[in-house]
């Protein structure tokens, strides 16, 4: 205990002074939690406007013509004519397999045939003579109709020869090889020196025709009726020559670059799939669709008046399927389920139920806002008037911070003053 002052005082001075700085604390205000600024994002109405309905199927091209090129006669193959993998015309020289003994063949059905016609020369003057004794009773009517006989037969020979020549001339044919088709010819399967047509037939290459090139894929039997209605309604475009069009894309290919046309649907569905199987024609000119390969066929069935059209970016899918998220006039956000139509080349998506022309949608910034909460709604120019302005302001503040330097002073030099 402090000498003089009692314990009751010391007590009643420690209240005192938590009195005081309690009191002192008051006076300084309370502590409150500041909120953030509703997160800004950005905004576009929905537009309307008729818009082409497009359905996408999946198939394989096809050449227009393929042709398999094989050895018709047996021979040594002499030579190939044309480079690999290169562009070929109808009628142009392919293959040659060694022509001299067809050659031959053909000298001798000539000579053969020549034989027949000598024949046939002594057939007919021996049967005039004959006729000519006839008259006189010098021969019998069985030597003239024995006459007669030979002179069929020496006919018949001559038309046997002349077939004989025709036929060495086609195997002689045979020995040079030329292009039935106009297309791409593959590579020669057969090297020159070796024996080809020995006993079998010797495959040497093939030719595809793929310019035009066909797309083959299969439509579901409903997609078949509600075409039709709509062909039926005028609501189907179609090319100068009355065909349905048809957009074309390969696997590694953006959208649909290949316009072309449909010009066969088969005759009958198949009733194990449900399916039709339907051909589209595409111009390939430069040769980038080769057949075989995975393709996307684009067909326009319809047509959508009025359709609302917003981005396509703006939808956001969740377990309850696509949704898009819309700004009240209280600048709430709301979620709306909605069921979406056709992808358009310019970025927007056909949204056939859920929102109304006069809605504000949220095409930027959905990770930043959730249902039932409030944000800034921007629309893309006022976003774009914003970043000018920033960076204006970046530009300026960066001029005043850059002022230049003062020139440093020189020390004299020692001696000098």
């Amino acid at each position: 205990m402090i000498k003089g002052i009692s314990k009751q005082a010391l007590t009643a001075l420690a209240i005192l002074a938590g009195l005081t700085f309690a009191a002192a604390g008051c006076d300084r205000g309370e502590n409150k939690f500041a909120a953030p600024p509703p997160p800004t994002v950005t905004v576009a109405k929905p537009v309307t406007r008729t818009v082409t309905n497009y359905a996408v199927y999946t198939g394989n091209t096809q050449a227009q013509f393929s042709v398999d090129i094989n050895a018709r006669v047996e021979g040594q193959l002499r030579s190939v004519n044309f480079e690999v993998g290169s562009r070929v015309k109808k009628g142009q020289l392919l293959f040659v397999i060694e022509p001299e003994p067809y050659q031959a063949k053909v000298d001798i059905a000539l000579a053969n045939l020549a034989v027949a016609k000598a024949q046939l020369q002594l057939a007919q003057a021996t049967l005039v003579r004959k006729e000519n004794a006839y008259k006189d009773r010098a021969v019998s009517e069985v030597d003239v109709i024995q006459a007669k006989a030979q002179e069929a037969e020496a006919i018949a020979q001559v038309q046997a020869a002349d077939a004989q020549v025709e036929r060495a001339r086609i195997d002689y044919g045979y020995t040079h090889i030329h292009a039935p088709i106009s297309g791409r010819v593959s590579r020669n399967l057969v090297d020159v020196g070796n024996l080809v047509g020995a006993g079998q037939t010797t495959k040497l290459t093939s030719i595809v025709m793929d310019d035009p090139i066909y797309a083959y894929f299969t439509v579901a039997e409903a997609d078949v009726m509600e075409y039709r209605d709509n062909q039926r309604d005028k609501e189907v475009p179609l090319n100068d020559k009355g065909y349905p069009l048809a957009n074309l894309g390969a696997s590694n290919e953006e959208n649909y670059p290949h316009k072309g046309y449909l010009d066969w649907i088969d005759n009958k569905v198949d009733t194990g799939t449900g399916t039709i199987q339907v051909r589209g024609v595409f111009p390939n000119t430069d040769g980038v669709l080769l057949p075989g390969l995975f393709v996307r066929v684009q067909v326009p069935v319809g047509i959508i008046k009025d359709a609302i059209l917003t981005e396509d970016r703006a939808l956001g899918r969740d377990q309850r399927g696509t949704y898009l998220l819309v700004v009240d006039k209280d600048n709430v956000v709301q979620y709306r389920p909605v069921e979406t139509g056709p992808l358009q080349p310019d970025g927007k998506v056909v949204i056939l139920k859920g929102i109304k022309i006069d809605d504000v949608v949220v095409i930027n910034g959905l990770q930043r806002v959730r249902p039932g909460a409030k944000c800034t709604p921007m629309t893309q120019e006022q976003v774009e008037q914003a970043q000018a302005a920033a960076r204006q302001k970046a530009m300026a503040q960066q001029k005043g911070q850059a002022k230049p330097e003062a020139p440093a002073k020189e020390k004299p030099a020692k001696g000098e003053k």
